[in-house]
């Protein structure tokens, strides 16, 4: 059983980790503070030292090269997330490669997660939330509660 914090490198992580800290005390369960990411879209730029024969998609599935890169780096970024909530001593940081909506759900039903956190985007003059659609696919698609942060701009 885990709480499943789903991070990203935007200054809203912090609270999400944080939210997620206080479930996972509460539960009495392991935090696992989660980054994904897809090679195509957030590190193209920083490849210029691999071959393009490396980063091309092969049958739907990128090199080992890049996904041992590309994870090593998703791993930092849950890292990073998770070093600035005072308190926060024991946690698993784990970088995954490839649709984040996709693998977030699956992991989290893997890891027996009580719950998911993920970041609201903004909130709107009268209340609303605006969603990503990573939180989005989550809220329909999980298949545990989902709690999203909201953040005011």
């Amino acid at each position: 059983m885990a709480i499943v914090a789903a991070v990203d490198s935007s200054g809203r992580s912090e609270a999400v980790v944080a939210q997620a800290h206080e479930l996972a005390e509460e539960y009495g369960v392991g935090l696992h503070v989660v980054h994904v990411a897809d090679p195509t879209v957030d590190f193209r730029e920083d490849f210029t030292d691999v071959s393009a024969d490396a980063l091309r998609v092969h049958n739907g599935k990128f090199s080992e090269e890049v996904v041992e890169r590309v994870q090593a780096e998703a791993t930092e970024v849950a890292e990073n997330a998770a070093a600035g909530v005072d308190g926060l001593e024991e946690y698993e940081a784990v970088g995954l490669v490839g649709d984040a909506a996709e693998v977030i759900r699956t992991y989290a039903a893997e890891h027996g997660a009580e719950y998911i956190v993920v970041s609201g985007r903004k909130r709107r003059p009268l209340g609303q939330v605006l969603f990503g659609s990573v939180t989005q696919s989550l809220l329909l698609n999980a298949d545990c509660p989902v709690v999203a942060v909201p953040h005011d701009v």
